[in-house]
């Protein structure tokens, strides 16, 4: 392989493409009494989501040569949020509200900003909570990259929903996406694997 590939962007290459659309996120967890039970479960579709979600996303960066995934407003609620948040010389924020200029806005960091993002799924970097209403809460922190530079880490939440359409689809709610440049990072130092910075009962506020 061509070394100078990022390691985690081989991984992802090499790793078994997930089947299915990604909203009928596979989550298929066998159901089991008990908390222990379903929070496994729930960790599980957060995982599952997060390789659908992160692939699809990043097929649409012309860097990559992957053929271009169905990305589109189909995957989010109508009344889907995302709130965005990049620190590099300085904070900035960014709200969009509606499938359509979310998806925009999504679909333009990897087609036109062409980055490439690396979610870290082991346990530090993924956490997932549901709440009694349905909403299951998925938080993960990973790696940005454009070509073969690491540019910061990222921490995303989202919110998915159950679709009407079948057991295992789900639409995405909303999304705060977080992201430090490297310039923001202290001292530029080698980027460790990213963690959740979230705690679960922090996690759980999102379920309001």
């Amino acid at each position: 392989h061509n070394p100078d590939t990022p390691a985690d962007l081989l991984c992802l290459l090499q790793a078994p493409k997930p089947s299915g659309r990604a909203v009928e996120a596979e989550g298929r967890a066998e159901t089991a009494p008990g908390r222990g039970e379903q929070a496994a479960e729930c960790q599980a579709l957060g995982d599952q989501f997060c390789q659908w979600f992160f692939q699809l996303l990043n097929s649409q960066n012309p860097a990559l040569g992957q053929t271009r995934q169905d990305w589109g407003p189909q995957h989010f609620w109508d009344d889907a949020r995302l709130q965005f948040c990049y620190s590099t010389a300085e904070q900035q924020l960014e709200e969009y509200r509606g499938a359509e200029l979310v998806s925009l806005r999504l679909l333009a960091l990897a087609r036109d900003e062409q980055l490439f993002l690396s979610p870290n799924l082991d346990p530090r970097g993924l956490k997932c909570v549901s709440s009694a209403h349905g909403l299951v809460v998925v938080a993960v922190a990973g790696t940005i990259h454009r070509e073969r530079k690491c540019l910061g880490v990222f921490e995303q939440v989202f919110g998915l929903i159950r679709t009407p359409t079948g057991p295992n689809s789900w639409k995405i709610k909303f999304l705060n996406l977080k992201i430090r440049g490297q310039s923001a990072l202290e001292g530029g130092e080698p980027v460790p694997a990213p963690a959740v910075t979230y705690e679960p009962s922090e996690l759980r506020l999102f379920c309001g």
